[in-house]
């Protein structure tokens, strides 16, 4: 009789869950510590959503709820550095914040942002509860103007310079429902040369946001390898067709840099 061992892994990365391994390690695209796997139940845990307008923005609260118990969840994984990240982006794509509420006492999050003008943005949280699995929530809200809908923003790829760098965007083989290069390319904008010296940014090398503008819904993504010179490439997994506006952030010298673009995606 021969005897066949089947190994299961035990550790995982959260934001590539395919990284896994059977031992405690870094995940090999992301370089984030690795975590325990949780037992094979994928539960959305509900997120109760609490904004009220300030005189030069608004104050969010977040509360997630545990679907078993219908309790406060108080205990988080720290996931790329941080318990919760938290994007708003404003109507018409004009706006643009990646902030990190501030967990409360009985277990809520809560921060205030500085939003431009009164209207429709969108929220949207990442998380992972303890025990659990990585959530996503989304939910529109409206700082004192009923919801309309903007006008989609002209297609923009044209590189960007950015705080003494040319960023250009190559997405010409990005494709709806398919996960494809998306390939950002950085360079010193008087040399030419091309840049190699990012720095991580809550354990990524790059982040990437994108969202189209009717802001049904946001992909949230990081580049394929930890480096890649002279840029990063993202996979990102676009669910329909469609105008969005990409975000990419990154660093270098320890100061954040932003810059945008707008795609149309077959």
């Amino acid at each position: 009789m021969i005897a066949v061992l089947f190994f299961i892994a035990q550790y995982y990365c959260v934001m590539h869950p395919d990284q896994r391994s059977d031992t405690p390690a870094k995940c090999a695209i992301c370089a984030m510590p690795m975590v325990k796997m949780p037992p094979a139940r994928f539960d959305t845990y509900p997120v109760d959503l609490r904004v009220t307008p300030t005189t030069n923005g608004a104050r969010l609260r977040l509360t997630v709820e545990d679907p078993h118990r219908r309790t406060t969840v108080h205990r988080f994984a720290l996931v790329h550095e941080r318990p919760m990240h938290l994007f708003i982006v404003g109507h018409g794509l004009a706006f643009f914040a990646h902030e990190h509420p501030a967990p409360q006492p009985d277990g809520g999050f809560m921060i205030e942002v500085t939003l431009p003008r009164p209207g429709p943005y969108m929220a949207i949280a990442e998380f992972m509860p303890e025990g659990g699995t990585p959530q996503t929530f989304q939910q529109l809200f409206t700082t004192g103007e009923a919801f309309a809908t903007a006008p989609a923003p002209a297609v923009d790829v044209e590189p960007k310079t950015v705080d003494g760098m040319r960023v250009s965007l190559d997405a010409a083989q990005v494709k709806a429902g398919e996960t494809r290069p998306l390939i950002v390319r950085i360079d010193d904008a008087t040399s030419g040369a091309p840049v190699n010296d990012l720095q991580p940014y809550l354990g990524a090398a790059a982040h990437l946001l994108m969202v189209p503008a009717d802001l049904t819904e946001a992909i949230h993504g990081h580049p394929d390898a930890l480096f890649r010179d002279p840029g990063v490439t993202f996979t990102p997994l676009i669910p329909r067709p469609g105008r969005y506006k990409a975000w990419v952030q990154f660093q270098r010298a320890g100061k954040l840099s932003i810059a945008s673009f707008v795609i149309d995606v077959r």
